[in-house]
C-alpha cells in the first residue's frame, strides 16, 4: 500500500500539472494583450503570439478567461452549443505549439480523473476517522482512469509565452495549448457512474466507504461545467486538507520507524556491551581455572 500511495502521490502531481484549461478558432475581440507579474522582483510573463493574431483576435478571449474560472456559458453562446452540453476543458504546455497541442489532446482523460479524484477525496475523507482508509481512497481515486468517450472536440486555442527572471532577466520562451471538448449530459453521466464505480470497486475500501463515495454520484452529475467558485474553493480547501492528513501521517510513520530503529541499534550496541562483559567474563573464569590448576 506504501509504495502504492507514493505512485499515486507522483501521479496526484502530475494531474496538478494538467489541471489548466485550454482551446483553437476564432472569436470576437474583447480584452487587451496579456501582460502579469509587472514587478521587478519578479519574474515578467508576456503573451508574444496567439491563435488568430493576424486576424485581431486578442491574446485572451472572454469565452477562454471564462473557462479557466469554470464557466463555460460564454463559449456555448459564441459557438452556437446548446446549453445542456457539458463542455470541457484542458491546458499543457510544449517547447512547440504542436507538442503543446499534442499534450493537451493526450491529458485531457487525466485533467478530468484529477478533478473527479479532488472531489471524492476532498468530500469523502473529511468524513474518515480511519487514517487507512482515508489513504485507501486517495490511492483509489488518484488511480482510477476516466473514460472519454463521447467526446467532441470543439476548438482549440495557443498562447506563445515569454518569460524574463526578475534576477538574471534571462529569457526563455513556451508554448500553451488549450483544446475544448463537450459531450452530452448523458455521455457526462455515465461518465460519473463509471469512475465511481471503477473507484468503489478497489481493493481495500471498506463497505462505509464505498457507501460515501457512491453517494456523491448526483452532486457530480449537477457539477457538470457549471461551477460554484466558493463551492470549488471549499473542495479545494478540503481536498488540501486530506492531503495534509496524509502527509502528516507519514511523517508520523517515519518518525516512528526512525524511533524504533534508534532502539533497535540501542539494544543491538547493549548487546554488544552484554557480549563483552561475557566474554571478558568467561576469560576471568578460564584464567582462575587454569591458575587453581597450576597452584593445585
Amino acid at each position: 500500500m506504501k509504495k502504492t500511495l507514493i505512485r499515486a502521490m507522483v501521479a496526484g502531481t502530475v494531474f496538478a500539472s494538467l489541471l489548466s484549461f485550454a482551446g483553437c478558432g476564432s472569436t470576437p475581440k474583447a480584452d487587451p494583450t496579456i501582460k502579469v507579474n509587472v514587478d521587478d522582483d519578479v519574474d515578467k510573463v508576456v503573451v508574444v503570439d496567439w491563435t488568430d493574431r493576424t486576424l485581431g483576435e486578442i491574446a485572451a478571449p472572454t469565452w477562454l478567461k471564462n473557462m479557466r474560472r469554470g464557466n463555460s456559458d460564454t463559449f456555448k453562446e459564441q459557438w452556437g452549443l446548446n446549453s445542456n452540453r457539458v463542455v470541457k476543458i484542458s491546458m499543457a504546455t510544449g517547447k512547440t505549439e504542436a507538442t503543446a497541442q499534442a499534450l493537451s489532446r493526450a491529458g485531457f482523460a487525466y485533467v478530468q480523473a484529477a478533478e473527479l479524484s479532488q472531489k471524492v477525496i476532498g468530500r469523502v475523507g473529511q468524513g474518515l476517522n480511519d487514517v487507512g482508509q482515508l489513504e485507501a481512497v486517495y490511492v483509489a481515486a488518484s488511480e482510477t482512469k476516466a473514460d472519454m468517450t463521447g467526446l467532441r472536440e470543439e476548438t482549440g486555442f495557443y498562447q506563445k509565452v515569454r518569460t524574463t527572471k526578475a534576477g538574471t532577466k534571462e529569457q526563455s520562451e513556451q508554448y500553451i495549448y488549450y483544446t475544448v471538448y463537450s459531450m452530452d449530459k448523458a455521455t457526462w453521466d455515465a461518465l460519473c457512474r463509471k469512475y465511481l464505480m471503477d473507484v468503489m470497486g478497489t481493493e481495500g475500501l471498506e463497505t462505509e466507504t464505498q457507501k460515501k463515495i457512491g453517494s456523491l454520484f448526483s452532486e457530480m452529475k449537477e457539477d457538470a461545467d457549471k461551477k460554484d467558485a466558493a463551492k470549488q474553493a471549499e473542495e479545494e480547501a478540503l481536498y488540501k486538507a486530506q492531503l495534509a492528513r496524509l502527509e502528516a501521517e507519514k511523517a508520523k510513520a517515519n518518525a516512528d520507524a526512525a524511533a524504533s530503529n534508534a532502539e533497535v541499534a540501542k539494544a543491538a550496541v547493549e548487546a554488544k556491551k552484554l557480549d563483552a562483559k561475557e566474554a571478558q567474563t568467561k576469560a576471568a573464569a578460564q584464567e582462575a581455572m587454569d591458575l587453581a590448576d597450576f597452584l593445585m
